[in-house]
């Protein structure tokens, strides 16, 4: 599972009418841009399996990402959390889409059907060169490590400003 990427998002946003951007390096509030939609819409829709809210959520991950440093879902959760109920839900609801990126086609640029492979197995060597294997049925095991340990990152590289647009490329990668 070390260093592989588990599912990139290209996110667009409109640029906020009160700024000016002309360089992605000037962008240093959240306020400066106003989520659109997701370049690839079925990815999109099929982030709706996860919330009828979750594709806003994740690129307001993409936001916390590029403007705070956010690196992990979990960073992301205490940084958002108002109260106890808050934090129920973004950790319940980053959890599914945990599930659904490792057991699932969610993330593909293809209609999610809702199928689940439970034949997959992950496996991670940990610091004494032992491999611990994750399989379904140690998913929430798999979930709760990868949600503090797994990277979100905006690609600058692959991001790009566009008239009074800016496209972010978000990434997930699994390095725990």
């Amino acid at each position: 599972m070390k260093n592989k990427i588990i599912s990139d998002y290209n996110i667009i946003f409109h640029i906020n009418d009160i700024y000016s951007i002309k360089n992605l390096s000037k962008i240093n509030s959240k306020d400066q841009l106003l989520f659109q939609k997701y370049s690839n819409k079925i990815q999109q829709l099929n982030l709706v399996v996860v919330d009828s809210i979750f594709p806003r959520i994740l690129a307001d991950v993409a936001l916390e990402s590029l403007v705070s440093g956010v690196s992990t879902f979990n960073q992301y959760i205490h940084l958002n959390v108002r109260n106890k109920r808050d934090d129920f839900y973004l950790s319940y609801k980053f959890k599914n889409y945990i599930y659904y990126l490792l057991f699932s086609d969610i993330d593909l640029r293809k209609i999610f059907k809702g199928e689940i492979d439970s034949s997959r197995i992950y496996y991670l060597k940990n610091n004494f060169e032992v491999l611990e294997y994750y399989s379904v049925f140690r998913q929430h095991e798999l979930q709760e490590l990868l949600l503090e340990k797994m990277i979100v990152m905006v690609d600058k590289k692959k991001s790009i400003l566009l008239n009074d647009n800016v496209q972010l490329c978000l990434k997930l990668i699994i390095q725990p």
